[in-house]
């Protein structure tokens, strides 16, 4: 026994020398995985409150109706994009070339004049063309309706190869048309995140997706719920300038409005005191 503890101690020396560990009892170590575990578990179940109350305010959110493709396509338009002015694109392509073959094989000018709306047109309508016309070699036919039955990692890693799909262009379409459980993490999503404290600050979009995904169960509809209920959260209230911090139901959660409240409350002593004299 006494040889054993004489072996475990000269690893951990050995390791110190190399690597300049420092030998932590194995008390400590396990309070540690302890707390890390709990705090897991605390924001776990923050992110299943917020959720509810995103829900609960907003209403559930409707499916999509496109399939994967048409996903694709009405996520590249979108693009720093506003709502309204992708919707018009995509509706222009729809009724101009009635397909997305046609799209494909149209004149390149052709297919940003349709899309003019958008920002960008002229760096999207060819990206969009040579996207589809990949899919048509690599495929045979323009559809990507396979994606649904392959396992999330696999279908991510196929999407993301195009030039232009990104992380969250691909678990975007994923969610929203294959209902896969994977959480797409746009600017509005990202930005909430860290203001109720999620996240922390220094992690971009793409290091805060697996952090976000883990604190939320493997099921699409709260996924689904979770993402656009962040998204329509950032559109009406929580502005990425001036949030309107007193009309949200999450204040009590956010750590951006905790931090703010103090300041807030000198404002308006200040103010006070101005007009007092």
């Amino acid at each position: 026994m006494k040889q054993k503890q004489r072996r475990s101690q000269q690893a951990a020396l050995y390791r110190q020398a190399l690597f300049g560990e420092t030998p932590q009892p194995p008390d400590l170590e396990e309070r540690r995985v302890a707390e890390q575990s709990q705090d897991q578990a605390a924001r776990c179940l923050r992110v299943q409150e917020i959720t509810r109350r995103l829900v609960e305010h907003y209403g559930e959110p409707d499916w999509s109706s496109k399939d994967p493709l048409s996903q694709l396509v009405d996520v590249l338009l979108s693009h720093r994009t506003r709502d309204e002015q992708t919707a018009a694109a995509y509706a222009s392509l729809r009724q101009q070339f009635g397909s997305w073959a046609a799209v494909r094989d149209a004149p390149t000018a052709a297919v940003e004049q349709a899309i003019a709306v958008v920002n960008w047109p002229e760096v999207k309508a060819p990206r969009l063309q040579a996207i589809l016309r990949q899919i048509t070699a690599e495929r045979g036919v323009l559809n990507l309706d396979f994606l649904c039955s392959l396992p999330v990692q696999e279908s991510l890693a196929w999407l993301s190869r195009f030039e232009g799909v990104g992380p969250k262009t691909a678990a975007c379409v994923l969610l929203f048309s294959c209902r896969l459980p994977v959480l797409p993490v746009d600017t509005h999503v990202h930005r909430i995140s860290i203001r109720l404290g999620l996240i922390p600050p220094r992690l971009t979009p793409e290091q805060a997706q697996p952090v976000l995904q883990a604190l939320l169960p493997s099921d699409a509809r709260t996924i689904y719920n979770f993402h656009k209920g962040l998204v329509w959260h950032g559109q009406r209230r929580c502005f990425f300038q001036r949030p309107r911090c007193d009309q949200c139901f999450l204040r009590d959660l956010c750590l951006y409005y905790a931090a703010a409240r103090p300041k807030q409350s000198r404002e308006v002593q200040q103010e006070g005191q101005t007009e007092g004299t």
